[in-house]
């Protein structure tokens, strides 16, 4: 603690019972030292008065920063619950408190004459300049922008001030705080006067911009004044560190996490409702796929024009056969029409591998120089070009029509390397930038650069989603009746995009209009509030009048909607937006209204409703923390309800499966938005998970596995909303918890189907040389027998030579045979033997490389039997290890069976061997299924991909074949490392990954 600091918080009180991981968290973190203190704890489990008891235990004047001004005033009233004078709790920075609670943007407003407005002025004359226009022209044009669009100029203005305040911030902090308004370096220097030793820092996620750094220039003030202030982070999630620097900013402010609490905890304990996870599917409308098939039809017309022959058929040729040094020749750009004539059909596979054709190798160098690039390459080919020698080469997996982000990246890397160079095609680039335009990406000289996409604004924004809410609240209002207390939020008031054939702009205005003219919910009490708009049903305007006035201390008025006689607006004066988020909350609990719709910003976080039941997330954010806060509505305990249950329901849309588009924008929001999500498992209500597995059963999630073009009717009609009394008893509230996540590797398996699909082959040939070896032994024995009755002459010596010589041979050559056939027939037995070997050597191949400690012991459960569709659900977990130990050994499982991209090790199963004869065998076996199969897949070899997390070590890459060789089967070690070896991948691609469907799961116990 800073010395001679006062201490007044010592004074104040908590004589309330604490929650087990309050007192847990008050256990383990230390209040007294210097260093800054990070915990993540969930909405509703009590991160106020934790934040509030940590300040108590230290002792000295405290500042709180919040988000909103409704938090911060969540902040002092709890504060004043515990202090015993009146005044010690301040929301003014003009007479700070023994705890102060206020705004960041209290802090961290900007002089409206600050430097960077100038510094943004001559950068945008940089800018264009560098567009081509003189110094002269380009000031000229500003000053014109500036008189005759003001508002056009300002916006330019604060764009650029925001990226210069990002970049000062980093390299020179005091210039940012020179930026700031006199009163906010005022307040500064009045906190650091007034004697703040402790800042708590709540929802401490917004901390990922220049608000880190002012806080940072705050406890920089602190220091200088020689205190040893204590930094208090709480936040309901972590932020990403796919924000680069302010990720940076965050975590160099508030270090690592000191101590988590997980939801399922604060379920488990009683303090947070249970809940369930579901996901309504919807389709476009018809005049929504009318825009879109038309735009697809155009997209089409073009991508085929342009590559269907001419320079774009080189083109596709040229990315899937790229010049390897020391080869030229076959599969160079040739001929337009018919590009690489000298290409030949793929030989089988064991001969491609005794003598790479050059084809091959160039094709191998392409996936391994550009996986996605040559993957949408072949895709396009096999699709415009179906007959070319090429396509018969290409893996199994890319022959199969482009997506069309792979059409569009595709068309724009061939507009830059073959239009753009070409002065006489400007009127070809134009129609290619248009069209990759209209699907939100931008092509200019410097590259393709994602944009707003009209394909992923049209389905956030549709229609159907609106009509979706109706059918939920429905669903939800006959089985929950007169309790059903429901918040439906949207980003903003409005919002969408007119591109193309979007009827009418989305957002809560337009989701309020259909659910008040929606038959299934016209009986419903409804509300829209949002920041400037607050509407109720018509039919409901007299009741509901009576009952703003009452909750908002204030005669309403109500005004008819033009556009909408069936909405009625309402007003109060003197009354804000806060003012009418609060009384929504009221009315809400009081049984007055039914559903409330509003925005993101202000509902999404901050905003306590206890008798919310079922949450509908319309909005398109998908970061965690915007996630987690947005669910956090839903959780509080309601006092009216102890048995009370949440719903929590995301409407995500999809193209139907005749939609000439291939693009799933609001299903990649889905996934990203569940995963880091904690809920019941939707198949086995006894595992808590993270991730889809809590929203979807594993057959809605494996008709949404890639190359699967599912209905949302026929997705839907596998959510089964289970009563809410099953939803809590699956949450097993009041039990103990080991308070424990893992990771685990879930496999689902044809339990009839061998893993490796050489099993078979390799098990007869090894089978057949045992066998053979046998007889050999056999009648080598009866010679020797023979020979013996026969007497001890000259005939009867040589035969029990003969047959001593035979039966050494037999066994000698046999006996390896027989013992990899014995070992693999062993392994192969039971698919979980298999898996718990293969484990093995993947542990021990981690040990060595230092990935995992010693004591980690890998576990193969089967998670349930085999059902009546004969698949098997195996499940693979580390045991004795870390959370990041089990995170290492999943990611290795998953790179070793999953599908090969480009790793430097190959495993070549069920071939090589210890004996030249089991290896002779193998060979043999690979070349004769060769011939039969024709090349395909049953002929192939089965290769596997090394994972990275091995090392690059040889003798630890050998060591693992070993172990494999010793446990598994036989196999081969290839190191990719010419370009001959990449041919492998080729044919490694070609292939696929093993049998089953393989996932990796979160736990929590």
């Amino acid at each position: 603690m800073s010395p001679e600091v006062e201490a007044p918080l010592r004074r104040w009180l908590f004589d309330g019972r604490l929650r087990h991981y309050q007192a847990d968290a008050l256990e383990r973190v230390d209040a007294s030292g210097s260093g800054p203190l990070h915990i993540v704890a969930p909405p509703g489990s009590g991160k106020t008065l934790l934040g509030l008891l940590l300040a108590m235990r230290r002792g000295t004047r405290t500042l709180v920063l919040a988000p909103t001004i409704t938090i911060r005033d969540q902040w002092a009233a709890e504060a004043r619950r515990l202090t015993p004078e009146a005044g010690a709790v301040s929301t003014t920075s003009e007479a700070p408190g023994e705890l102060t609670a206020l705004t960041y943007q209290s802090l961290s407003v900007l002089d409206g004459e600050n430097p960077l407005a100038a510094l943004a002025h001559e950068r945008w004359l940089r800018e264009l300049e560098a567009d081509g226009r003189s110094t002269d022209a380009a000031s000229a044009w500003l000053d014109a922008l500036r008189s005759g669009n003001h508002r056009t100029y300002a916006a330019g203005i604060a764009r650029r001030s925001r990226t210069l305040r990002r970049r000062i911030a980093q390299e020179d902090p005091d210039a940012l705080s020179r930026a700031l308004h006199p009163n906010a370096r005022a307040l500064i220097e009045r906190l650091v006067d007034h004697g703040v030793d402790t800042v708590v820092l709540d929802e401490c996620h917004h901390l990922l911009d220049h608000w880190a750094l002012v806080v940072a220039a705050l406890v920089a003030g602190l220091r200088d004044a020689g205190r040893s202030p204590l930094v208090v982070g709480l936040t309901a999630t972590l932020p990403s560190p796919d924000d680069g620097n302010a990720y940076d900013n965050y975590t160099s402010l508030l270090g690592e996490v000191d101590y988590e609490v997980p939801i399922p905890a604060v379920v488990r304990e009683g303090n947070l409702a249970p809940y369930r996870e579901y996901v309504r599917f919807v389709e476009p409308t018809t005049d929504e796929l009318a825009f879109l098939s038309g735009a697809a039809t155009g997209l089409a017309v073009l991508i085929r024009s342009t590559f269907a022959h001419g320079d774009g058929a080189a083109h596709l040729i040229g990315m899937l056969q790229p010049p390897v040094e020391g080869k030229a020749g076959a599969g160079a750009d040739g001929d337009a029409e018919t590009p690489g004539p000298a290409l030949a059909p793929p030989p089988p596979a064991s001969s491609a591998r005794a003598a790479p054709n050059d084809a091959d190798i160039r094709l191998a160098r392409a996936f391994a120089d550009d996986f996605a690039g040559a993957e949408a390459a072949s895709a396009m080919l096999a699709t415009v070009h179906p007959d070319h020698p090429l396509v018969a080469r290409l893996p199994t997996a890319a022959r199969r029509k482009p997506t069309t982000e792979e059409s569009l990246r595709l068309l724009g890397r061939f507009a830059l390397d073959r239009v753009l160079p070409d002065p006489a095609a400007r009127d070809r680039w134009d129609r290619i930038r248009s069209a990759l335009a209209d699907f939100g990406f931008s092509l200019t000289d410097r590259g393709l650069r994602r944009t707003r996409d009209p394909i992923d604004t049209m389905l956030a924004s549709s229609l159907s989603k609106d009509r979706a809410v109706c059918d939920i609240l429905r669903l939800e209002r006959d089985r929950m009746g007169t309790r059903l207390r429901a918040l439906v939020v949207s980003d903003f008031r409005e919002h969408g995009n007119r591109h193309g054939g979007l009827v009418s702009r989305a957002g809560a205005l337009r989701t309020f209009d259909v659910l008040a003219t929606d038959a299934a919910t016209a009986d419903l009490r409804g509300a829209l509030v949002t920041g400037s708009t607050t509407r109720i049903a018509t039919r409901h305007a007299g009741s509901l009048a009576e009952a703003w006035t009452a909750a908002l201390g204030v005669e309403v008025a109500t005004a008819a909607v033009a556009e909408n006689p069936a909405v009625t607006e309402i007003s109060a004066p003197g009354v804000g937006a806060a003012g009418f988020v609060r009384a929504a909350a009221t009315l809400l609990s009081r049984g007055q209204l039914d559903v409330v719709v509003g925005t993101r910003g202000l509902f999404g976080e901050g905003w306590d409703c206890p008798a919310v039941n079922t949450l509908i997330d319309l909005s398109s954010v998908a970061t965690a923390p915007a996630t987690q806060q947005l669910r956090g509505r839903a959780l509080r305990l309601d006092p009216d309800w102890p048995e009370k249950v949440a719903h929590i329901w995301t409407v995500t849309a999809l193209l139907p499966p005749s939609s000439p588009i291939d693009a799933a924008p609001d299903l990649s929001r889905l996934r990203r938005k569940q995963a880091r999500l904690w809920g019941v498992h939707r198949d086995d209500p006894r595992r808590i998970v993270r991730g889809l597995a809590g929203a979807l059963t594993a057959e809605q999630r494996r008709l949404l596995a890639p190359g699967s073009l599912p209905s949302a009717d026929e997705l839907d009609s596998l959510t089964v909303v289970e009563p809410r009394g099953l939803s809590r008893a699956s949450w097993q509230i009041g039990t103990d918890y080991l308070d424990r996540e893992s990771t685990e590797t879930v496999i689902v398996r044809r339990a009839a189907d061998p893993t490796f699909r050489t099993r078979r082959r390799a098990d007869a040939v090894l089978g057949a040389g045992t066998a053979t070896a046998g007889i050999v032994a056999a009648a080598a024995l009866a010679l020797m027998v023979a020979g013996a009755v026969g007497g001890v002459g000259a005939v009867g010596v040589a035969g029990v030579a003969a047959g001593a010589v035979a039966l050494i041979g037999a066994m000698a050559a046999g006996a390896p045979v027989a013992r990899a056939w014995w070992r693999s027939r062993r392994a192969h037995a039971e698919a979980p033997e298999l898996y718990r070997r293969i484990a093995r050597t993947v542990v021990a191949a981690l040990q060595r490389a230092g990935r995992i400690g010693d004591g980690a012991t890998p576990e193969v459960i089967v998670e349930r039997p085999t059902d009546a569709g004969g698949f098997q659900h195996l499940g693979l977990r580390l045991t004795h290890a870390t959370l990041a130990e089990q995170h290492v050994f999943a990611g290795a499982m998953s790179e070793l069976l999953g599908p090969i991209r480009t790793p430097r090790f190959l495993l070549q199963v069920d071939a090589g061997g210890r004996s030249p004869l089991v290896r002779w065998l193998l060979k043999r076996a690979r070349v004769g299924s060769g011939a039969r199969g024709g090349g395909g897949a049953q002929g192939r070899s089965q290769f596997l991909a090394v994972p990275a997390s091995f090392g690059m070590a040889g003798g630890r890459l050998r060591s693992f074949a070993e172990d494999w060789q010793r446990t598994v089967g036989p196999c081969t070690l290839h190191f990719v490392d010419s370009p001959e070896a990449l041919a492998l991948l080729a044919e490694a691609r070609r292939g696929g990954a093993v049998a089953g469907d393989l996932a990796v799961i979160e736990r929590w116990d």
